[in-house]
């Protein structure tokens, strides 16, 4: 119910304000209760302090208040026994206390001595109806309190508009001035305190003008809603943007239950995965490869205490270094990699090694007139290291292979990975060295090749054999196995093989069993060698590649490389999200890939498609200055949704670069 006449006025005699109203519906609600903030209208009958709360009264005095200070009131008809307010939001006033300042005083002390000496002799009498506090003033004392009172509300007034700019205190009716002052359009839907906070933050706001942050702020006090923020310039297919692959991780705990996967370095890199040794002081040491300005370096980066520490380069120099493997023999940590000569357009195999904390000077392993790639390095367990490799003889790729006993390479000239019995073994890529513990000695060569697959086609495959000792001179290979696959249509590439306790041997690899590329687990019984049914240890839309698996004091760890999206929380808000997805890259459609189709048009979608033109509408998003705003309404109302988003697009341009536009995304 909306009261009528409500007025709030400051008393001429200071730190007091008289409110007054009309009650036309008395009879209905007979009583009022009259509530006062400071900063804000009281948004119910408890908030705020208490002023009055009466039947019948059209009212109330408010005393004992702070000069200079806007007071805000609420006024709550109600009836019953308790009371039952009614709440309507007409039912406000505000209103400036004043000071008193014994102007009234002054203008007396003023006068010449002889008036005031006649007007203290024409006191008036206690039984006059004069004011018990006025009866020590004459009559021009008390004529002065008129002109008086009203010369303190004039100096009350002057003193609060020195702080008409301060956002904290000035009256709610100004701050629309204030606001246009700086450029700032006013939200009148909002309370006087969203106000407030407005105006306050908007320098910090136009500083962010263009960003997504400014973008974030905006959605969130026009419609108060959680938003999902996407930028369309990585959806726009890009032929020269392949995927960028961040290193991520997930582990598993003494129980065997696999963790939440989490982003644990975006030095990105295109293919190849980490190598690991566990260090000295026992941390574990991973060493992977990424794009720098002057060319591809080998970087490390610490596990220590389920922390990633920061990471360091370790090859930092012009060129291209790529593909590192690492193994710690001793005290001394071997690093090889393969380095492309620009001049030579080749490849070959560098080397250093670190000992007491130093780098000796990179070097070149063999000759520099033979193509060798893909080094794999691994430790014995005896005090030798094992290097395998491939190298371009006699018109193929061979694997060759090498030991170092701790002082000298053993084999002069590199030995050969001998024959499948009468077949040449194909090494494409992948080579990964690992030595079980059970049976001792016997060391494990895992692979990828291409294997023919339906229509003439060809498919990756994961292939192995086992040498039965350590005598680098001993011809003691096995046969090659494969890695069954589910379809010969199926890619199965990068194995990472991880001896378990009970002697067998667990591999991870990266398929495309599920429809698009992530990361397999199964166990291969050492003795029957008979393979486990493969799982999935992290499935998902996002590509995932290059896995490396160790063994932690409370389960495993495993790497991986993802192009997989990173969200990120608003500054601002904790309900705002922006989705990053530049590392998606530009990929070839696999109608397999059913769980990466299904985001087709959501927020996750991480796809490319071909640039939209000409005339856009909400419907063509897939522009480089498109970004999409995908909100979550607190309502079903089609009206009030509409609304709202009609108000957003209004407001956004101010806070966007001139070349982008906005697209709201309702359910």
């Amino acid at each position: 119910m909306a009261l009528l006449d409500i007025t709030a006025r400051a008393h001429p005699a200071g730190n007091r304000i008289d409110l007054t109203w009309s009650n036309p519906q008395s009879a209905l609600f007979p009583g009022i209760r009259v509530v006062r903030r400071e900063g804000a209208y009281p948004v119910g009958p408890q908030d705020g302090e208490l002023v009055l709360e009466q039947l019948g009264v059209t009212a109330a005095s408010d005393t004992g208040l702070r000069a200079e200070t806007v007071y805000y009131y609420a006024l709550f008809p109600y009836a019953g026994n308790p009371p039952q307010y009614d709440d309507d939001p007409h039912n406000r006033v505000s209103a400036l206390a004043t000071g008193q300042y014994g102007f009234a005083e002054r203008m007396y002390q003023l006068l010449p001595s002889i008036y005031r000496r006649y007007d203290a002799q024409q006191l008036p009498l206690p039984d006059s109806g004069v004011a018990a506090q006025d009866l020590s003033s004459g009559v021009l004392r008390r004529y002065l309190d008129l002109p008086g009172g009203q010369l303190d509300q004039f100096y009350s007034l002057a003193r609060a508009a020195l702080a008409v700019h301060d956002v904290n205190t000035l009256d709610g009716a100004l701050l629309p001035l204030l606001a246009q002052w700086i450029g700032w359009r006013t939200n009148y839907a909002l309370p006087l305190d969203a106000q407030r906070n407005e105006i306050r933050f908007a320098p910090e706001l136009y500083g962010t003008t263009g960003s997504i942050t400014a973008v974030d702020a905006t959605v969130h006090r026009i419609t108060g809603w959680p938003v999902q923020t996407k930028e369309y310039v990585h959806n726009v297919a890009r032929t020269n943007q392949p995927e960028r692959l961040n290193l991520w991780a997930v582990s598993r705990d003494a129980t065997g239950a696999w963790g939440q996967p989490a982003v644990a370095s975006v030095n990105f890199v295109y293919d190849g995965r980490p190598s690991h040794v566990t260090d000295q002081d026992g941390s574990e040491l991973f060493l992977f490869h990424t794009y720098r300005p002057h060319g591809w370096d080998i970087w490390a980066k610490r596990f220590v205490g389920g922390q990633w520490q920061p990471s360091e380069p370790v090859v930092d120099r012009p060129g291209t270094d790529k593909y590192p493997s690492a193994a710690l023999q001793g005290s001394t940590l071997w690093l090889f990699w393969g380095s492309y000569d620009a001049t030579a357009r080749q490849w070959r195999i560098s080397y250093q090694m670190r000992a007491a904390g130093v780098w000796t000077a990179a070097q070149v392993y063999g000759d520099t007139t033979t193509e060798r790639r893909n080094p794999a390095v691994v430790a014995d367990g005896t005090g030798g290291i094992w290097l395998f490799w491939r190298e371009w003889a006699d018109g193929r790729w061979q694997v060759r292979f090498n030991r170092n006993d701790g002082t000298n390479w053993q084999l002069n000239p590199d030995g050969t990975m001998p024959q499948d019995g009468a077949q040449p073994v194909d090494v494409d890529d992948d080579l990964i060295a690992v030595i079980n513990p059970s049976p001792a000695g016997t060391l494990w060569l895992f692979w990828s090749r291409h294997d023919p697959a339906s229509a003439g086609q060809t498919r990756w495959s994961v292939a192995w054999r086992v040498k039965q000792g350590l005598d680098p001179t001993a011809a003691d290979w096995s046969g090659v196995q494969v890695l069954p696959k589910s379809s010969p249509d199926v890619h199965d590439r990068e194995p990472a093989p991880l001896p378990a306790a009970n002697g067998n041997l667990e591999l991870f690899w990266a398929s495309t069993r599920g429809g698009g590329w992530s990361i397999s687990h199964a166990e291969l019984n050492t003795g029957t060698l008979a393979w486990s049914t493969p799982d999935f240890i992290a499935p998902g839309p996002y590509a995932q590649r290059a896995p490396l698996a160790i063994v932690t004091g409370s389960g495993a760890l495993v790497t991986y490389r993802s192009n997989q999206s990173l969200a990120y929380q608003s500054p601002v808000s904790g309900a705002q999200q922006t989705l990053d997805d530049r590392y998606a890259g530009t990929t070839t459609v696999r109608a397999t890939d059913t769980a990466k189709l299904a985001l087709r048009g959501a927020f996750e979608d991480f796809q490319t498609y071909t640039y939209q033109g000409g005339v856009l509408t909400d419907a063509d998003r897939i522009t480089r200055g498109t970004i999409g705003l995908f909100v979550t309404p607190d309502t079903s109302d089609a009206t009030a949704i509409g609304a709202a988003v009609s108000q957003l697009t209004a407001v956004l341009p101010e806070f966007m670069p001139i070349t982008a536009r906005a697209v709201v995304i309702t359910p």
